[in-house]
C-alpha cells in the first residue's frame, strides 16, 4: 500500500508524522480482537514500502492459531515494515531464530528500525525470495510477497508507483517460485503459510502448491468489498474474471474479493 493520504489505506494506519531526515511517516497498529485482548503492536510505515493490509492480519491470525509448540524457527518472506516477523516474535516464538527479508532495501532498513525499537530480535536481510537464506532451514515459512494480477496492482492503492509488484498478468509470478523453492528451506515437518487473493489466479497457485506439497489446507477466508480505488475499475476486474484470472462475488449492490490463507506441509520430491 502507499502513504497515509490514500483513500483506501488501512484504517489502522495512524496520522502521518515526521522523523528527522526522512519522509513523513505513519504508524500501523496491529491488534486482533478475535484472538483475545493483547497489547497492540505499533510499527512505523513508509510510503516507499508496501504497507500492512487486511491480508496481513488474516495471515497472522492463522499463524497464531496454528503454530506448534515445537516450532523453533521462522522466516518472513517479503517482510515490508517487519510487522509479521515482529508479531511472530511477540506472540509465537519468544525465543528461537526468526529471519525476515525483502527485495527492497528501504523495507529492510524500516524492518530493522522497527524491530530494534520494539526489542524484537530479528535477522533482517535484503534479497529476492530465498536468496539471502541459502543453506538455512526453518520450521515456519511465511510468504507475503506480491500476489495480485499486475493490472489490478497498478490500479490499486496498495502499489503506488514507488512500490514494486511485478507479479505478472495473473499475479502468480512470485508465489509459484516460493512454492517451488520452499521445500529446500523447510526443516523436517516444517510448514509454509501463504495467502491467496482472488485478485490473482487461485487455481494456478493451488496447482503449484499441490505439485510440491502433499498437504495443502485452507485455514481461513475473508471477503471484502472493492475499495474506492478498484471499484471504478470494475470493467477491468470483470474482464479478468471472464478470462479466469480473478474471482469476484456480488453481494447486494457490492462486488467483493477475498483473501484465503493456506498452509502447505509434507514436501514432495521436485519434478524431474
Amino acid at each position: 500500500m502507499g502513504n497515509a493520504q490514500r483513500a483506501s489505506r488501512d484504517p489502522e494506519l495512524g496520522a502521518a508524522g515526521h522523523s528527522a531526515g526522512t519522509e513523513p511517516q505513519a504508524t500501523y497498529v496491529y491488534t486482533d480482537d478475535k484472538l483475545g485482548p493483547a497489547e497492540p503492536v505499533r510499527v512505523e510505515t513508509s510510503a516507499a514500502v508496501f504497507q500492512p493490509t487486511s491480508t496481513t492480519r488474516l495471515l497472522l491470525r492463522a499463524l497464531r492459531r496454528h503454530a506448534r509448540a515445537t516450532d523453533r524457527s521462522a522466516l518472513d518472506l517479503g517482510c515490508g515494515c517487519g510487522i509479521v516477523a515482529i508479531v511472530l516474535r511477540r506472540h509465537v516464538l519468544p525465543t528461537g531464530r526468526i529471519g525476515a527479508s525483502d527485495l527492497s532495501q528501504a523495507a529492510v532498513e524500516l524492518a530493522r528500525r522497527n524491530s530494534e525499537r520494539l526489542g524484537a530480535d530479528l535477522d533482517v536481510r535484503c534479497g529476492s525470495l530465498f536468496e539471502p537464506w541459502k543453506g538455512l532451514r526453518f520450521d515456519l515459512i511465511v510468504d507475503d510477497v506480491s500476489a495480485v494480477a499486475e493490472a489490478i496492482a497498478r490500479s490499486s492503492s496498495w502499489y503506488p508507483p514507488q512500490v514494486p509488484s511485478e507479479a505478472g498478468d495473473d499475479g502468480t509470478r512470485w508465489i509459484t517460485k516460493v512454492l517451488e523453492q520452499a521445500p529446500e528451506f523447510l526443516e523436517p515437518g516444517g510448514r509454509l503459510f501463504f495467502p491467496v487473493l482472488t485478485l490473482a489466479d487461485e487455481a494456478k497457485t493451488l496447482a503449484a502448491a499441490r505439485a510440491r506439497f502433499a498437504g495443502v489446507t485452507q485455514l481461513d477466508e475473508e471477503w471484502y468489498p472493492l475499495g474506492p480505488d478498484l471499484a471504478p475499475r470494475l470493467d477491468l476486474l470483470q474482464e479478468l474474471a471472464e478470462r479466469g484470472v480473478v474471482q469476484l462475488r456480488k453481494r447486494g449492490s457490492r462486488w467483493l474479493w477475498a483473501t484465503k490463507v493456506f498452509v502447505a506441509s509434507d514436501p514432495l520430491p521436485a519434478p524431474a
